[in-house]
């Protein structure tokens, strides 16, 4: 492994060539103008953050250009999860219509329990859903594993001759099991909260909603409701420092959704 300020010279050196390959994903994700650079300083950040931590795991295994191509490669996946997401509704919501979508994105894609996301479809346009109306159409959906970004996939991996795919493997796995610890830790955080400040950041970090929109949602006023959600955040930013995750890594999984 680098120590920081090799990582460091690595990511200078090679510069010119990280900006070359994040200009063709962004192209490849139909990014461009503004949106092509914020991924691209989405991604170079992401490569800074931590003491240069994606690079400093290079060991020399692979040329620098392979190691950085499949880092960025990564990366882009992961913001086109991060801006997009993956989620599709079950054929069988499809099927049952669109209130049995709306439940099965809030439960499945934004991790609502049933009781929050029956409170919330009732007060955003489904104010005659009983529980019990509830109840009967999650019993006729699907179980569905979370939803989970992936951080790289075996694919990428296959194009790579034989003696350059381990610097790559070790990668794909540690970005992994941080991530997973990491969204283990937001969950066990958000967890804590009051049941309200829980649908609170819910609306807003998962489902991607407005202060305005959750305002309207749970019938709160909008003026406070920032001072609210700034104490929230605040919260969570602490927790989450307390346990070990660094600075960047919640700046990264929180502020962008913060009021």
């Amino acid at each position: 492994m680098l120590d920081r300020h090799q990582a460091e010279r690595l990511f200078l050196e090679n510069l010119g060539w990280i900006e070359r390959v994040l200009g063709t994903l962004a192209r490849r994700q139909g990014l461009s103008g503004d949106d092509a650079d914020d991924f691209a300083s989405w991604a170079k950040l992401r490569l800074i953050e931590d003491d240069y931590s994606a690079l400093r795991r290079f060991r020399g295994e692979s040329a620098p250009a392979t190691y950085l191509t499949v880092v960025l490669t990564m990366l882009a996946r992961d913001y086109r999860v991060r801006e997009r997401g993956r989620w599709r509704p079950s054929a069988a919501a499809r099927r049952l219509g669109p209130t049995a979508v709306r439940l099965e994105t809030l439960v499945h894609r934004d991790g609502f329990t049933l009781t929050q996301a029956a409170q919330l479809m009732r007060t955003t346009g489904h104010g005659e859903l009983a529980d019990r109306d509830v109840a009967e159409l999650w019993r006729q959906l699907p179980a569905r594993p979370p939803l989970r970004p992936v951080a790289a996939s075996d694919e990428v991996v296959a194009t790579l001759p034989a003696g350059e795919q381990a610097d790559v493997r070790v990668l794909a796995q540690e970005s992994e099991q941080r991530r997973s610890e990491a969204e283990q830790a937001v969950a066990r955080a958000v967890a804590s909260l009051p049941d309200e400040d829980q649908v609170i950041v819910r609306m807003r970090v998962w489902h991607e909603m407005t202060v305005a929109d959750v305002a309207r949602g749970l019938n709160l006023p909008q003026k406070p409701l920032y001072r609210r959600m700034d104490r929230i955040f605040s919260q969570l930013r602490r927790t989450l420092e307390a346990g070990g995750l660094s600075r960047e890594r919640v700046r990264g999984l929180l502020e962008d959704r913060a009021p």
